[in-house]
């Protein structure tokens, strides 16, 4: 299955436009149907030819709504922007464009509307002032589709290039950790709370327990319906409907995360890139109050530059936001931030549960370069340089790719010395950087030594003191511990570790 979404300026044709490639009306609510206008998220799915089920995400248009339309295109694999022949390029269109980029949608198709609105001339000009616009963006090569939703001139063409786009648009990524983004909760009659959202990263049954982020809620999966059918398991890159037992609707609300129990801990601070538009180019500054979008979740954040220059215009830079209440994010999420009833910019969550970093430190920002750009090997060693030690599953979750992926990089890394691993396999090992397992040893040996010098008569210094003493988290104690006895550096006797050969004797 594939994600669709649908974007462009307010009164464009996106919602007939869905209605006409589905048969199903997006606009769920009575207002907007009075209105003639989207206000929320509308949803959709057909078949195409090929077979390939399509799902599809109707956003609204109108500027007062931006917030609605972030809401719903985190997941999307495709995007239609909708443009109409009558007005070419309007404002929203170009905010749209913006939001798409800075999360990382580059598959597209540009879709002119209403072209029996207008003569060919003119939709020559439209075609032209959009090709124009794209030079040189993620979306140069998009195609462009002429169309009108009334006499269906087009329908067909867009359909063929839809089914062709998705060829190349790489499979969902099935790593293990499912996260959903719920963008509609409610309940229903004689079976209780049900949510919907674009599953991602991982597949799900009915069953599973899951854990409602930020609150911490445990729930398990009752049903699973997609496309209005019933399955027992359902894979990422779906749009999926979960009954959920054990929690109310009022419980769970849109920007909620779900995950797998205790795989996730809230944050308050976290370092990221950012890219700063062309168009609000005076916009940012240090300690900027802004509104912070991940997935289907927005909430208030405090943005702290950590390079001593502002940034530019279209260039990268890296900063630090400050959450008023503590947040689900993970490292890898992309995020868009507004003020103003603006879209200023936005970029990829690289660290979170971050300390507060002096402003311009060189080593910082050279970190968190290597974070965005650096190779997965290298990415490996800045995780294990910060957290000591972590298994298999932690590193996945963070690398957000798969095992078979990661695993030989990992081998590669123990043959260069780089990596210690910790277990007979994979799955059930613990991973540490050669360069902090080599050096707490050094560190062991030394103190150990000194208190030999200080207490010559006593057997050893106790483990836990030694432990405490170090500073050495309790896992990797034990690792080190056990290690150093098999390779006769240091021996440990009742509780206590002295040096490999040492005696207690009179000095």
């Amino acid at each position: 299955m594939f994600v669709i979404g649908t974007a462009g300026h307010v009164d464009h044709g996106k919602s007939s436009l869905v209605n006409l490639l589905s048969g199903i009306d997006p606009d769920r609510w009575q207002e907007e149907k009075d209105r003639g206008m989207t206000i929320d998220l509308g949803f959709a799915w057909f078949t195409l030819p090929s077979g390939n089920e399509v799902s599809v995400i109707d956003v609204p248009g109108h500027e007062k709504f931006v917030n609605h339309m972030l809401a719903g295109v985190g997941g999307i694999d495709l995007a239609l922007m909708i443009i109409a022949a009558d007005e070419s390029i309007m404002p929203q269109t170009l905010e749209h464009f913006n939001i798409l980029n800075l999360l990382g949608v580059s598959k597209s198709i540009i879709v002119i509307t209403k072209i029996d609105l207008v003569d060919d001339e003119w939709l020559k000009l439209v075609e032209m002032e959009i090709k124009d616009y794209i030079t040189g963006t993620n979306w140069e090569d998009s195609p462009i589709i002429s169309l009108s939703n009334h006499t269906k001139a087009g329908l067909q063409e867009l359909i063929s290039t839809i089914d062709r786009s998705l060829n190349y648009i790489d499979a969902p990524k099935n790593i293990g950790f499912p996260k959903i983004y719920v963008d509609r909760s409610f309940s229903v009659k004689g079976f209780g709370t049900v949510i919907t959202g674009t599953l991602i990263n991982g597949s799900v049954r009915v069953g599973d327990d899951l854990e409602v982020m930020p609150q911490g809620i445990k729930t398990k999966i009752r049903g699973i319906q997609a496309h209005q059918t019933n399955h027992e398991k359902i894979d990422p890159g779906t749009r999926v409907a979960l009954n959920l037992s054990g929690i109310e609707k009022n419980e769970i609300s849109r920007g909620d995360l779900l995950v797998k129990p205790d795989v996730l801990s809230n944050t308050f601070v976290i370092d990221a890139s950012f890219d700063l538009l062309e168009e609000y180019p005076n916009e940012i500054k240090h300690n900027l109050n802004v509104t912070f979008h991940v997935g289907s979740r927005e909430f208030y954040a405090k943005l702290r530059l950590l390079e001593k220059d502002l940034p530019l215009a279209g260039n990268e830079c890296f900063v630090q936001f400050k959450f008023e209440n503590p947040q689900p994010i993970l490292k890898g999420d992309r995020y868009v931030i507004r003020t103003n009833m603006n879209t200023i910019g936005g970029g990829i969550v690289l660290d979170v549960d971050s300390k507060r970093h002096k402003r311009g430190d060189k080593g910082l920002i050279d970190k968190l370069k290597s974070l965005k750009s650096g190779s997965i090997s290298q990415k490996i060693i800045n995780l294990l340089d910060e957290h000591h030690i972590m298994t298999l599953n932690e590193l996945l979750k963070d690398l957000e790719i798969h095992s078979e992926e990661l695993i030989p990089i990992i081998v590669t890394l123990k043959n260069e010395s780089k990596l210690i691993q910790i277990g007979d396999t994979f799955e059930n090992s613990d991973f540490i950087s050669h360069e902090y397992w080599f050096k707490k040893i050094t560190d062991i040996e030394t103190h150990i030594i000194l208190f030999h010098e200080r207490f010559p008569l006593r057997r050893g210094i106790v483990a836990q003191n030694l432990k405490i003493d170090l500073m050495i988290e309790e896992k990797i104690f034990a690792h080190l511990i056990d290690f150093a006895n098999q390779e006769n550096i240091f021996s440990e006797v009742a509780g206590h570790i002295s040096k490999s050969g040492f005696y207690p004797r009179l000095n």
